[in-house]
């Protein structure tokens, strides 16, 4: 038996889904515009996040100088 929410509950409920989604996107909007962050770009290579590239360099390097 599903029982339904008072006016009351489907507004809290409705600001507990929501409210995660604002969040993120409001954190991604503030990086974009007032830290000048470029917009992430999908040309076929997967999208990652800032510093894991630096870090996959930096392992090649150590792997390409063991004997």
């Amino acid at each position: 038996m599903v029982r339904r929410l008072s006016p009351a509950g489907r507004r809290l409920a409705t600001i507990m889904v929501s409210g995660p989604f604002v969040v993120a996107t409001s954190w991604i909007l503030y990086k974009r515009v007032v830290l000048g962050e470029e917009r992430r770009v999908r040309d076929g290579r997967p999208v990652r996040p800032a510093g894991v590239q630096e870090r996959d360099e930096q392992q090649q390097q150590q792997q390409q100088l063991r004997p």
